[in-house]
């Protein structure tokens, strides 16, 4: 006698397609399988003199990328028969707006915290020695590496995977787990604390949220990438303890690490804290961000998951 989890109706729906469960678990096999060409492919690449900013990372994220695509592609045609669109990465009509939002959003989120520390003496910032050429040079590099790291997180952890475990489990408990992982793969970076990565995990619950809210990607990619590009690139301050070799500006903590962040940088901060706990739940209380009709359209289309879409209101989209 088969266990009951192998059962048919453990395994498939009424519609005859796997349970959106089984269907988030087939990601993980089939994302790997596209790593593990990607390291394949970064192996033969030369190392350079650029050390974790050389030619290897840029490679291995932009691989990264592809592969947490394709293996949504793959699955969103093979197991869930439903287009690509709704992974929510295609250019419908809104997309730049959310994307600028974004984008708009981290500058103000990250000089909120940045402002007052310096204003306070608590940091000390002043401008980085540079050349003009050398400067462009780390621009292009800087977003090189970082929009491919925002794009592929957001991707892994409010991808197909986090998608799918929304629309069989409902939205809090794939967002509180998968938040508490990312949040604990942020904890072997340099100087990590447990209150940073107890910041990381809001983080990811207010990444979340964005895409709840919208059910696209552009607005979660747009401020993960700036946030970290104006605290690393803009301020020099660490991003997620990780330095960047080139910055606008050299900050540096001088106040208490509860304040500041220490070596880790904002992120480990009580000032991040209170920006997250407040940006998220503005976010989930406010009707300002909606799915757009477009979206909406491919979301509600043939085999769409039960869950609300053109019509959710703020308490509808976050239960």
């Amino acid at each position: 006698m088969r266990p009951w989890w192998l059962t048919r109706r453990a395994l498939r729906a009424k519609d005859g397609r796997l349970r959106p469960s089984w269907r988030a678990l087939l990601f993980l096999p089939v994302f790997l399988a596209g790593m593990f060409l990607v390291f394949v492919v970064v192996s033969f690449v030369p190392e350079g003199g650029g050390g974790r900013f050389g030619l290897r990372p840029l490679v291995g994220g932009a691989g990264g990328v592809l592969a947490a695509l394709a293996a949504s592609f793959v699955l969103l045609d093979v197991a869930d028969k439903r287009p690509f669109q709704t992974l929510g990465v295609w250019f419908y009509d809104g997309w730049g707006k959310e994307l600028a939002l974004g984008l708009g959003g981290g500058i103000v989120l990250i000089t909120a915290m940045v402002a007052p520390l310096a204003a306070s003496g608590s940091i000390s910032i002043r401008p980085a020695p540079f050349e003009p050429l050398g400067l462009l040079i780390g621009l292009a590099w800087s977003m090189a590496i970082l929009v491919p790291a925002a794009a592929f997180e957001e991707l892994l952890f409010r991808g197909y995977l986090y998608q799918r475990l929304v629309e069989g489990w409902g939205p809090w408990i794939p967002t509180v787990g998968l938040s508490l992982l990312f949040g604990l793969v942020h904890f072997n970076n340099p100087n990590a604390t447990w209150f940073s990565t107890a910041n990381t995990v809001l983080a990811g619950i207010w990444l979340a949220v964005a895409y709840l809210k919208t059910r696209a990607l552009w607005l979660p990619i747009g401020v993960h990438f700036s946030w970290n590009f104006v605290m690393g690139f803009g301020y020099g301050l660490p991003i997620s303890g990780q330095v960047l070799p080139w910055k606008l500006l050299e900050a540096a903590p001088v106040g208490p690490a509860w304040l500041t962040g220490g070596d880790y940088g904002p992120e480990g901060s009580i000032l991040c804290t209170g920006v997250l706990v407040v940006m998220t739940a503005w976010m989930i209380k406010s009707d300002w961000l909606r799915v757009v009709p477009q979206m909406a359209a491919q979301l509600a289309g043939p085999g769409a998951p039960a869950v609300p879409t053109a019509t959710m209101n703020a308490a509808e989209r976050i239960p």
